[in-house]
């Protein structure tokens, strides 16, 4: 019985945020310090990310590494969702909903349509 639940986790369970952003990385061709530069967040988080199977950062540092990986929504919501994160329909939500269906990834014009429609920043 115990053999069978492991067989079925294996086979059902899917890859943890770490492996799932670094697929990405390395699918898209990009250093690590280009991905850690274009998020604004400092080497040694990075490092942690890359290091720590477990950790999983704030839910904002997700949607700006899944924006500078210019991803399309799919994977943008496959990466979001391996961290156990979601997008939903919260104002701040829908504006970068609107911006992943507009192919916008450029976090100064994403601020703008944050602080002017959700009052906040990512």
């Amino acid at each position: 019985m115990k053999e069978s639940c492991k067989d079925y986790l294996s086979h059902t369970k899917s890859k943890s945020f770490n492996e799932t952003l670094f697929s990405f990385i390395d699918e898209k061709g990009f250093k690590d310090s280009e991905i850690y530069k274009k998020v604004d967040i400092d080497r040694k988080l990075f490092s942690k990310i890359r290091c720590s199977n477990n950790y999983i950062p704030r839910r904002n540092v997700i949607i700006k590494l899944c924006l500078a990986l210019c991803l399309t929504k799919n994977d943008f919501n496959k990466l979001l969702n391996s961290a156990g994160y979601s997008l939903s329909n919260t104002t701040f939500d829908l504006v970068i909903s609107y911006c992943l269906d507009n192919n916008i990834y450029d976090l100064e014009i994403i601020n703008d349509y944050l602080y002017t429609y959700a009052n906040a920043v990512l």
